[in-house]
């Protein structure tokens, strides 16, 4: 999820977090509803404590909702998956992942260790607040009681079968294990998660008219949100089953030219890319393979140097350039072209060079074939 104008706060263990403004108001969301337990339940505390311990319950609340996104950026993190940031939003936080893990098993393991966290913290304040009730540190004991409750709330609603919440990504990882297709798993899940979300909101609705709580609409604000979420998750689990059907022996590029690596840049844009829909060159030397090279990868080169600069400067050497068969699936080849940061990869048939794939071919044979559009 990528969100705009987000205010930078820090950075912890390499990762940044920031805050989104929609934060400021589910923090005195939160506060409010503290001091409003603290009132109902009858807690003697005069006003001034009341106001302090909501405003700092609300804070340490979301101190907890960082260390629950922490969870699953160190889980990530462990198993190879890029982790982007950390930010505070509006429906409370989320870790930017940079790609999706490669197994069941891994998409279990990282989806669970935000929930396991909270529950941790859950089990501790209430833990504290198991001893300080019995003292005369009313304050105290309030404060605990509080985190451990939002702290188990947080784990709850969490585990909710809501992709792509934690829940919904638990479910996903039991359905990819079952029909071994991460894009079956993920249309599955997300059709699930649209028929929880119209339900939260049906209830929201319905509590609001029928009971006259108007607080009830947060429950249709979340479900509307979640619901958007599980929908635009449903169009990537279309693209990406399309993918899976899709091999790279029909997406690649089998008209090859190949360029010597001691072609300048200036040759090599002026005499040989007149067909801008070739992404990947093959780059010879001696009659050897030696890398590949692709409009993109001039675009660091200045103009003024192009004519002193060889082929074999900005080309991904061979060595570094993941050998993909023609057999394989289409969306394999795109996580190999993440994976090793290349603009296109070779494609072999029986050890014979026989193409290049990309993005731009992947994408584009989609297009021709299905209409489905660019993810």
């Amino acid at each position: 999820m990528q969100l705009r104008w987000t205010w930078r706060i820090g950075r912890i263990a390499g990762i940044e977090v920031a805050i989104h403004p929609s934060w400021l108001f589910t923090y005195a969301l939160f506060a409010w509803w503290m001091i409003v337990f603290v009132q109902t339940e009858q807690i003697r505390l005069d006003a001034a404590a009341e106001i302090a311990l909501g405003l700092l319950a609300s804070l340490v609340l979301f101190a907890s909702v960082v260390a629950h996104e922490f969870a699953h950026a160190i889980v990530a993190r462990r198993l190879g998956i890029p982790i982007g940031n950390i930010v505070l939003f509006l429906f409370g936080g989320v870790a930017s992942i940079l790609r999706e893990p490669g197994t069941p098993l891994d998409e279990f393991k990282m989806a669970a260790a935000g929930p396991g966290l909270s529950l941790v913290l859950a089990l501790l304040f209430g833990a504290l607040y198991a001893l300080l009730h019995r003292t005369p540190w009313l304050w105290g004991a309030t404060f605990c009681l509080l985190l451990g409750v939002a702290n188990l709330g947080l784990a709850v609603f969490n585990l909710l079968p809501m992709f792509p919440s934690d829940g919904g990504r638990l479910l996903r990882a039991l359905l990819w294990r079952i029909v071994r297709s991460q894009a079956r798993a993920t249309g599955v899940a997300a059709i699930i998660s649209t028929v929880i979300a119209a339900g939260l909101i049906f209830a929201g609705v319905y509590v609001a008219v029928a009971q006259r709580d108007p607080r009830s609409l947060w429950w249709v604000v979340i479900g509307a949100f979640l619901g958007q979420a599980a929908l635009a998750s449903a169009r990537q689990a279309r693209v990406g089953l399309a993918l899976e059907r899709l091999k790279v022996g029909d997406c690649m590029e089998r008209r090859l030219i190949a360029v010597s690596s001691e072609a300048s840049v200036s040759a090599f844009l002026g005499e040989v890319v007149p067909d801008l829909r070739r992404t990947g060159y093959p780059v010879v030397s001696g009659g050897r393979l030696v890398g590949l090279v692709s409009l993109r990868d001039t675009a660091t080169i200045p103009p003024a140097l192009w004519a002193g600069t060889p082929v074999s400067a900005v080309m991904t050497p061979a060595s570094k350039a993941s050998s993909l068969s023609s057999s394989m699936a289409a969306s394999e080849a795109l996580v190999e072209l993440t994976k090793t940061q290349s603009h296109s990869l070779p494609v072999y048939e029986d050890d014979v060079l026989a193409g290049v794939v990309s993005e731009e071919t992947i994408f584009g044979a989609l297009r021709r074939r299905d209409g489905v559009p660019s993810a």
